[in-house]
């Protein structure tokens, strides 16, 4: 028995001297001297409920890189998340109201090529403003402008046919992947309401950047925003937005892949002064009645670009529905596209067959296996 024990001890003690591989203890995490959450193996801040309700506006508006996890559960807003830098936010299972018809998120401006803002990240969330739905009044869900490295993931956002869910000012490599987002409510006589819109920063379409200061609001453009696995749907779905006073100005490197994108007053997807297109594996369907404003998919440049011909544009394997025309490419200033290419496709007007393509100064189009109908 002796010896039995004291090989029992033995093992015991061999165990303890060896390193410990399993799941690390977390740690408290202490906001204002309270303990809020934790801290997980990655360095993630693991919100309570009520560390949730206390402190996340903050520790996501200051300039510290963090990844907060919010618990599951319902969030009430009555300001304004004005987002920092290296910011991510985990909100599977969170629902978010703000209860003032203000945006949720936005970001102020103070440098330019692209730096007001950098590398934020929001995976997951129900995200909605308070009685926007029931009324006229316009607004975006979120706004970010002059800002870089953004990924937008898993969320849903709701909003009404005179707003935009996602409003991206003058901003570079943004992704926003796997999201759900819909208009609801009264339809916008004027037509101004796309769900998701990719803008120019001018007075005139961008007045909040206005206010930073004149240099914010020169005419910059997007570039490198891609758009893959989403639902949109509203009055119109997507655009690029353009504007008078810079009407030569053009976005860049605009990606569309497999989203289901469906509008009922104007374009499902509008494409102006966009330079460098890819839209492919789409489910594109406008339904609107408006003889003018019922294309499928429009890609229109305006001004003069001079180097709208070194970029290529793809579109391929789309399904594209429209009243006036279901695909349709052209430029107003007689400025030649690059290298486009358009295979693939099944492209409807409810105008004819004849209407269901076309496309002018695209001297290097690559046309093949592509199905014109009426619908």
């Amino acid at each position: 028995m002796k010896r039995t024990a004291i090989l029992i001890l033995a093992f015991v003690l061999l165990l303890s001297s060896l390193p410990f591989t399993g799941f690390a203890a977390e740690k408290d995490f202490v906001y204002n001297g309270e303990v809020v959450g934790t801290i997980d193996d990655d360095g993630r801040i693991i919100l309570s409920k009520e560390g949730a309700r206390s402190c996340w506006m903050s520790l996501v508006q200051d300039k510290e890189k963090r990844t907060i996890v919010l618990p599951k559960m319902t969030l009430q807003l009555y300001g304004v998340i004005r987002i920092g830098n290296n910011k991510k936010i985990i909100a599977k299972g969170t629902t978010i109201i703000q209860n003032n018809l203000i945006p949720i998120v936005m970001n102020e401006s103070c440098k330019l090529k692209y730096k007001s803002t950098k590398n934020v990240t929001i995976d997951g969330g129900t995200w909605r403003i308070k009685g926007l739905t029931k009324t006229t009044h316009s607004t975006s869900n979120f706004r970010l402008a002059h800002a870089s490295n953004l990924k937008f993931r898993n969320m849903t956002v709701e909003t009404n046919n005179f707003s935009h869910a996602f409003e991206l000012i003058a901003c570079k490599n943004v992704t926003v992947e796997k999201c759900k987002l819909t208009a609801k409510g009264k339809k916008n006589k004027n037509k101004k309401d796309e769900v998701l819109q990719i803008d120019v920063a001018s007075p005139d379409t961008a007045p909040t950047e206005a206010v930073f200061g004149k240099k914010f609001v020169k005419g910059q453009t997007c570039q490198n925003i891609t758009v893959k696995n989403c639902t949109i749907k509203g009055g119109m779905g997507i655009c690029t937005n353009k504007n008078e006073k810079f009407i030569s100005k053009h976005h860049k490197k605009i990606k569309i892949l497999n989203n289901k994108i469906t509008s009922y007053t104007q374009e499902a997807l509008c494409l102006h002064n966009a330079a460098g297109v890819t839209v492919k594996g789409n489910k594109i369907i406008c339904k609107s009645k408006d003889p003018n404003y019922s294309l499928g998919c429009y890609l229109l440049s305006c001004g003069r670009f001079n180097k709208l011909s070194k970029y290529k544009n793809v579109f391929e394997k789309n399904t594209i529905k429209g009243g006036i025309y279901g695909l349709y490419i052209s430029s107003d200033n007689g400025v030649k596209f690059g290298k486009t290419t358009v295979k693939n496709n099944k492209c409807y007007a409810k105008r004819g067959k004849n209407y269901a393509l076309c496309y002018n100064y695209c001297p290097k189009i690559k046309l093949k296996n592509n199905k014109k109908s009426k619908w």
